[in-house]
């Protein structure tokens, strides 16, 4: 059968471990060629050896996304790796808990440039190589619960996140013309070490597999017609917070 992702070159970023790898994986075992980015080169190289390992393509970098000129670094060593770039997960993210009136500048403004400001350049850079491609392609935004509910201590993170899907909806206006979608998914709770597991009812926390799995749906062809779409994937999550 063939994969939904064949020929499919896909940039993950954070995808060293957790929700990341899951992604990088998945991906990968639909048949995409995977840039693996972390911080931890070491890390980045152990999620690309499992996908090796598996039969598929990756390749891991070592970047810290809060920099300047990480995104532009990022996408030209996709072009030059992969053969190009045809589907970018914004997955990287940077969770910083403290109360209100205890958040520290350097945390907020680390925050807002790994879960927001990379993205958006991110988004920009990768549209870039795809119109010059001429063939379109597909971004996915990892947001958050909390782009939805704002917590009292989180609230770097509550502002990205939100920004995060007010990005999604202003990038898919801007890119539909070239074919771009842009969509993103909003986890609750994540089960941890759940890569291999589906989740098995709303009652339960949503696992990195179903993240994984609705990653794959909106990057292939299956979801050619979906852009600007926000997903909420609470699964237990909701039960807790009133939305």
């Amino acid at each position: 059968m063939e994969k939904l992702l064949a020929d499919r070159c896909a940039v993950v970023t954070g995808s060293s471990q957790g929700l990341g790898s899951a992604i990088a994986q998945a991906l990968a075992s639909d048949g995409a060629r995977v840039l693996v980015t972390s911080r931890s080169l070491k890390k980045a190289e152990d999620t690309a050896a499992r996908i090796q390992a598996q039969g598929g393509m990756a390749t891991a970098m070592e970047v810290d996304l809060a920099t300047v000129e990480a995104p532009d670094q990022v996408i030209q060593a996709a072009v030059d790796r992969l053969g190009g770039v045809d589907i970018l997960v914004n997955n990287a993210g940077v969770f910083v808990w403290r109360k209100f009136l205890d958040f520290q500048r350097a945390d907020w403004d680390r925050s807002i440039a790994t879960n927001l400001s990379a993205p958006f350049f991110l988004t920009q850079a990768a549209a870039r190589a795809m119109v010059k491609q001429g063939r379109g392609g597909a971004v996915v935004n990892i947001a958050s619960i909390h782009s939805r509910v704002a917590e009292a201590e989180v609230p770097a993170h509550s502002a990205a996140k939100f920004g995060l899907v007010g990005l999604t909806y202003a990038a898919a206006a801007a890119l539909r013309e070239h074919d771009i979608r842009v969509n993103a998914i909003c986890p609750g709770a994540i089960e941890p070490e759940s890569a291999g597991r589906r989740g098995g009812s709303p009652r339960e926390k949503v696992t990195q597999a179903d993240i994984a799995s609705l990653t794959v749906y909106l990057a292939s062809d299956l979801a050619r017609t979906i852009t600007g779409s926000v997903i909420d994937a609470f699964g237990s999550t909701r039960l807790a917070i009133k939305i």
